[in-house]
């Protein structure tokens, strides 16, 4: 378990883990869209008083790529697809682009046919003591920066959603990031031993002495006493119910420590490895005044 009193010394460990840069690259959220690495979602009529509510939806290891939580049609919530869903709510939605899809993808794995160019990059990055996943930690960094230089998004209850690898960099970021008020796993919260080390991941899901550090359940401890909301079903083949337990387990000890155990839900499903959209639109406002019902 994370001790509570060095939580800041862990931050910075896991951060070198992941071979984060110091200095981050520092774009404008119309850079951002304009190299399609993020796509925006606005409610219509002015910016409300404080700025919108927002939500970062962060896709799983799709070919869709920021276009996940918009087209796919395991995103649906009562017919439409949950980013216009919530955005009719009065959010305003930021979809990134997980490095390596999408617009993001090598120009030679996508002239081959590739969906993603994942191994590409995560075997490049090793060679300079670098993971791809701390990119994409990097990249939501990045975006977060934007986002609050913009004027536009209310930051003090940021929530920031991540589906299945979408959920790993959304924990590893809110790890590393303390501007995230509310992070929301689903299918993705798991022990090593019964994901990485059970099953054949990704790549980019691997981080170099990771295990040194700790395990999932201890790089969610460091979102404590910050809202964490955990997805998860029981019949999660690719991230297994049983290691999901016990990480949210070692997370909900920290939170005890802080006398903020309230405020780390997990929220059982009867279905497996899914994005539960459902689940998403009912919790992801949790803590805003623009919450749906």
């Amino acid at each position: 378990m994370v001790e509570t009193g060095n939580a800041l010394d862990r931050s910075r460990e896991l951060a070198r883990c992941l071979g984060l840069e110091d200095a981050p690259r520092s774009r404008s959220l119309d850079q951002l869209v304009a190299s399609r690495e993020v796509h925006v979602l606005l409610p219509t009529g002015g910016v409300p008083a404080g700025g919108y509510p927002t939500v970062v939806l962060i896709h799983g290891h799709s070919p869709l790529g920021s276009d996940y939580f918009r087209a796919a049609n395991d995103v649906h919530v009562k017919g439409q697809p949950l980013a216009e869903l919530l955005r009719d709510a009065g959010f305003a939605v930021i979809l990134p682009t997980m490095r390596g899809f999408g617009a993001t993808m090598h120009p030679a794995d996508r002239a081959m046919g590739l969906e993603h160019s994942c191994e590409r990059y995560a075997r490049q990055r090793l060679l300079v003591g670098r993971t791809l996943l701390g990119d994409r930690v990097r990249d939501l960094i990045e975006l977060v920066d934007a986002l609050a230089q913009d004027g536009r998004f209310r930051m003090g209850d940021l929530a920031v959603a991540g589906f299945s690898g979408g959920g790993t960099a959304a924990m590893f970021h809110a790890a590393c990031d303390p501007r995230v008020q509310h992070v929301v796993l689903v299918s993705s919260l798991c022990t090593v031993r019964h994901s990485l080390l059970a099953t054949r991941h990704c790549l980019c899901n691997y981080v170099f002495g990771l295990s040194n550090f700790g395990d999932g359940g201890d790089v969610a401890a460091l979102v404590a006493p910050r809202r964490l909301t955990v997805v998860h079903g029981l019949r999660d083949t690719v991230f297994p119910f049983e290691g999901a337990q016990l990480a949210f387990a070692a997370a909900s000890s920290a939170y005890a420590a802080l006398g903020a155990k309230e405020f780390a839900q997990l929220l059982v499903q009867p279905g497996g490895h899914e994005p539960y959209p459902d689940v998403l639109w009912r919790w992801i406002g949790a803590g805003t005044n623009g919450a749906p019902s």
